[in-house]
């Protein structure tokens, strides 16, 4: 993988009233373990929410949700442009200052050209649902990646909005995004398959669901089968995604 050379490669002009005001893309930081670690999810049976029963392939996925840090390493090399900045308030230069937090504002096809820059693609979301119930007994409707306990009696063990309401969603440790390692792992490895962010899964249908649910979502919209859509080229400010990179 290229990095950005050591003299910085580009400049924003934004214009601030009737002044221009110049901004210079700093070089990215080197990646770190969490960015490149993958768990074994191993082939198996799953049954949706259909009562259809479905064979999996095995398959490795992202332990973590990409992070600015990785998002912004892989950018360059397949020309995706930066995603706008959340505008989260007091976390001003989003995508450069919080390298260890979740990256936003990501469509689904600059995710699927990031993914593949890394040899990966984005799950299905019957293998995004699958990874997410693993160690779960018994039917996964309306349960979390820790089982049926709500997170407000789990003593908050992900990102959301903490007690459904906007003015508590802080409960939790965070107001906005959370880095990707602030909340327990599940028992099959991975870390905030429910809340912080909601994380794409790929589709070819006009309408692609998103999983997980993220840091605005009340508690029902954070279970393993809590599912939005979004158009392939839509942004949001509470939407990233994970990679997974075929066979075991």
């Amino acid at each position: 993988m290229k990095y950005f050379p050591a003299v910085f490669l580009a400049i924003f002009l934004l214009s601030c009233d009737s002044n221009d005001e110049i901004f210079f893309l700093p070089e990215p930081l080197p990646l770190i373990e969490q960015d490149t670690a993958f768990m074994t999810v191993p082939g198996g049976t799953f049954i949706t929410d259909e009562d259809d029963t479905l064979s999996i392939n095995g398959f490795r996925l992202g332990r973590y949700e990409v992070t600015n840090r990785l998002f912004y390493s892989l950018a360059d090399d397949v020309g995706i442009g930066l995603p706008p900045d959340p505008v989260f308030p007091g976390m001003e230069k989003y995508l450069f200052n919080y390298p260890d937090y979740p990256v936003v504002n990501v469509s689904m096809n600059e995710a699927i050209a990031a993914a593949a820059e890394m040899g990966g693609r984005l799950p299905s979301r019957i293998e995004w649902e699958y990874a997410a119930s693993l160690g779960i007994s018994g039917d996964i409707s309306g349960q979390y990646p820790w089982g049926q306990l709500d997170p407000d009696d789990a003593e908050y063990p992900a990102n959301y909005l903490a007690g459904d309401e906007w003015e508590t969603r802080g409960l939790d440790g965070y107001l906005w995004t959370a880095p990707v390692d602030s909340f327990p792992l599940t028992d099959a490895g991975f870390a905030c398959q429910a809340g912080n962010v909601a994380e794409w899964t790929m589709s070819a249908d006009s309408l692609v669901p998103v999983c997980g649910g993220a840091w605005l979502s009340p508690a029902e919209g954070i279970t393993i089968n809590s599912v939005k859509y979004l158009a392939p080229g839509d942004r949001a400010r509470h939407v990233g995604f994970r990679i997974l990179l075929p066979g075991t």
